[in-house]
């Protein structure tokens, strides 16, 4: 039996991928195939997995394929560390990504640069399906365009077939050269050797990060002020229960969360705390509740703000109070993208998380990030072990 685990984000086509594969297959007589897809009741964007076998003879085993000859990535930030346990002997691991890997296993392809160069949109799926009909002899070219025209409407049968025949081209091309594993450059990172065949296009550009804002990648380095000490869930009187075992059932206002889920994000929303105005519109609309205030000092001198009235304080001299500026929460936010999109002020920006985890990695100090809060003047706390309590309080 072969088996496919395909792995993707709700909207990608992953499970449209895993039905056409197993209807290709299907196409000649005596092959048997079953497709199935494995998601939650997330909205779109969420992880997503899907399932494909092939055989010789009629399947009954209809669980969850857990080791697969071909697994495929449709978005490479879903491949962690522990890809090749989900590998049979002799599998081949399948990438949605501009990156070369030093792994023979591995198979790097811009899908996502081929489809929107064809589509206009970067939908990678029919690109995956091309490139495993041209490594496994139970899947025909021929099978695959059939199953594009009896499950795909009209309108797409042509860009579609054509994504099918540039995968087989690009992946016989590699075949032949030998370069799965070894077609990438000195330094890891580097530009896969197909990336130069499908640039991506203006439309597919637009859609994931805006790379005009340099400035936003560097302030994603800079550490994050801790939530306010007054968000936590409460202890309970009963020491035998925990939080995580009555959270799920019971309404607790934004921030009160028990289990990090932010494992579907493949870009981040990065504030730069100088043009933040406070305004709060991205704190009453983040759907999750990850965005939080951070109140500023006092200012000694009055009108030196653009915050709330003066207030008096046991007589002493009236102050301002700054605007409460707000963080983000890693640990929970999904990455949609509202907060940005609701932001007036420009104060917002999508940054890619691959392009965050890295400048996260090579920043020395706050103070080290040019242009950064730290720079400015605005201090915050960053002890780790401040931050850790917050995260076990949470």
């Amino acid at each position: 039996m072969i088996e496919v685990l395909w792995h993707g984000r709700g909207g990608q086509g992953a499970f449209t991928a895993a039905r056409l594969l197993g209807a290709a297959a299907s196409l000649i007589d005596g092959r048997h195939a079953l497709a199935f897809p494995s998601f939650g009741p997330e909205r779109r964007g969420a992880p997503m997995r899907a399932f494909t076998k092939l055989a010789d003879e009629p399947i009954g085993d209809r669980s969850a394929v857990a080791r697969a000859d071909y697994v495929v990535y449709l978005d490479d930030t879903l491949l962690g560390d522990e890809w090749a346990d989900e590998l049979k002997p002799g599998g081949l691991v399948l990438v949605n990504s501009v990156l070369a890997f030093h792994d023979p296993r591995i198979l790097s392809i811009d899908a996502d640069g081929m489809s929107a160069a064809v589509l206009g949109r970067p939908i990678p799926n029919t690109v995956f399906l091309g490139a495993i009909s041209a490594l496994c002899e139970h899947v025909r070219a021929e099978d695959v365009k059939e199953a594009i025209r009896q499950y795909m409407p009209p309108k797409l049968h042509a860009k579609n077939i054509s994504l099918v025949d540039a995968a087989r081209e690009l992946v016989e091309r590699l075949s032949c050269d030998g370069a799965f594993g070894s077609a990438c450059s000195e330094a890891d990172g580097a530009p896969h050797a197909g990336a130069a065949d499908s640039e991506r296009s203006e439309s597919a550009a637009a859609e994931s990060v805006d790379r005009t804002i340099d400035r936003f990648v560097a302030l994603a380095g800079a550490p994050q002020p801790p939530r306010p000490d007054g968000c936590a869930i409460p202890t309970l009187r009963c020491d035998e229960l925990q939080p995580e075992k009555y959270a799920r059932s019971t309404c607790y206002e934004a921030g009160f969360l028990v289990a990090k889920n932010a494992g579907w994000r493949n870009v981040r929303p990065v504030v730069d705390r100088v043009a933040c105005t406070g305004c709060l519109e991205c704190y009453m609309h983040c759907p999750d509740g990850t965005i939080y205030k951070v109140d500023a000092d006092f200012d000694d001198a009055v009108g030196a703000s653009t915050g709330a009235d003066a207030t008096e304080v046991d007589g002493a001299k009236p102050k301002r109070r700054r605007p409460a500026l707000v963080a983000v929460d890693y640990d929970f936010c999904k990455g949609c993208g509202v907060c940005a999109k609701v932001c007036r002020f420009e104060a917002i920006a999508m940054v890619s998380e691959r392009e965050a985890l890295a400048s996260e990695r090579t920043a020395d100090a706050p103070t080290a990030v040019e242009g950064s809060a730290a720079t400015a003047g605005i201090a915050f706390a960053s002890n780790a072990s401040e931050q850790a309590k917050g995260a076990d309080a949470r």
